[in-house]
């Protein structure tokens, strides 16, 4: 019987949707028992927190967020659209007001209609993404609106003037009638949850994350640098045309800018990709700069280095296309 866990860590942006959509296919084709989102992430991009919520409706298979650590934002989003929340002792929830990214990374201001429109469009989200996990969309509203309140039998739980956060203590608390507000309680590690979870005879399948994926990401978390160092070497290219250099490198950090994450899609075809470097890189030599050099040698050892990885035991990506629907 196998429990895949997908891991949600770091800042939740488009590379992430790779791991994610592999995590799911894989959990499909293994005709998984349950899927668990390990999260410790600070939130990130609205587009992608939805994509990654959309998925999670899409499949039959029961769905379970264990926050270990903290699930803000974007993160509180995607726990909230699971079927049960679990929490790892000191881990925190919530706090998801929208913000407005400039693209060298910095926090835009916002005009106050623009504000309430994205207000109101993350409310509907956080809402949404409880109707699916069946838990209270008022509660989760509270973590996006600081103008609300949120009573819990007699309890204030959200105080007017305040996001809602919450550490995995308070998540959990009961009401008079037994009723939990959200977190299904407090469990050390994955293996813990999955002893509460009752799956005989448990075979935990673990996703880890790829070279390609881990590229993709971090080309992502670095995107105001590339856009910077692509503007500035577009710009000393027209000051100083003829070279070529400036140019040649801006435009690669741009399209890395634009395109990069795209790379993690990539996941399970660095075999194939390093050996295309290495023998563009023997091309180069013979046809460009002619004498057996730099270039030649390094495209042989990539080259090597790409056959040989290709024939060592290891799980890959998957060749196949995703599919979310369970196989026959």
């Amino acid at each position: 019987n196998f429990v895949t866990i997908i891991p949600i860590q770091g800042a939740i942006e488009p590379g992430l949707l790779y791991v994610v959509r592999r995590g799911l296919d894989n959990a499909v084709r293994n005709k998984s028992k349950a899927i668990i989102f390990q999260l410790d992430t600070p939130g990130g991009a609205v587009n992608s927190a939805g994509e990654i919520i959309n998925l999670i409706g899409k499949i039959n298979i029961p769905s379970y967020a264990y926050v270990d650590n903290s699930a803000y934002s974007a993160g509180a989003f995607i726990a909230l659209s699971t079927k049960k929340i679990f929490m790892s002792p000191g881990s925190v929830i919530g706090a998801a007001t929208p913000m407005m990214m400039s693209p060298m990374g910095g926090v835009q201001e916002m005009p106050d209609d623009v504000k309430e429109k994205m207000t109101s469009a993350v409310s509907a989200m956080v809402r949404a993404a409880a109707e699916q996990g069946g838990h209270d969309p008022e509660l989760a509203e509270c973590m996006v609106r600081a103008n609300l309140e949120y009573k819990f039998g007699r309890k204030i739980i959200s105080k007017k003037g305040e996001l809602l956060t919450m550490t995995n203590t308070e998540a959990e608390q009961k009401n008079s009638k037994g009723k939990l507000l959200l977190s299904s309680g407090t469990v050390d590690n994955i293996d813990d949850l999955i002893t509460q979870l009752n799956i005989e005879n448990p075979n935990k399948n673990i996703i880890t994350v790829t070279g390609a994926e881990k590229f993709g990401r971090a080309i992502a978390s670095i995107a105001p640098i590339l856009m910077m160092i692509g503007m500035g070497g577009i710009w000393l290219e027209f000051k100083t045309p003829g070279i070529g250099i400036f140019g040649l490198i801006g435009g690669s950090c741009l399209l890395l800018f634009f395109f990069g994450h795209h790379i993690a899609g990539l996941s399970g075809f660095e075999d194939f990709i390093f050996f295309i470097i290495g023998m563009v890189l023997i091309i180069l030599e013979i046809f460009i700069t002619p004498g057996f050099g730099l270039l030649g040698i390094s495209g042989l050892i990539i080259m090597l280095f790409s056959l040989i990885n290709a024939m060592v035991e290891r799980i890959p990506g998957s060749w196949k296309p995703i599919s979310l629907e369970p196989s026959i």
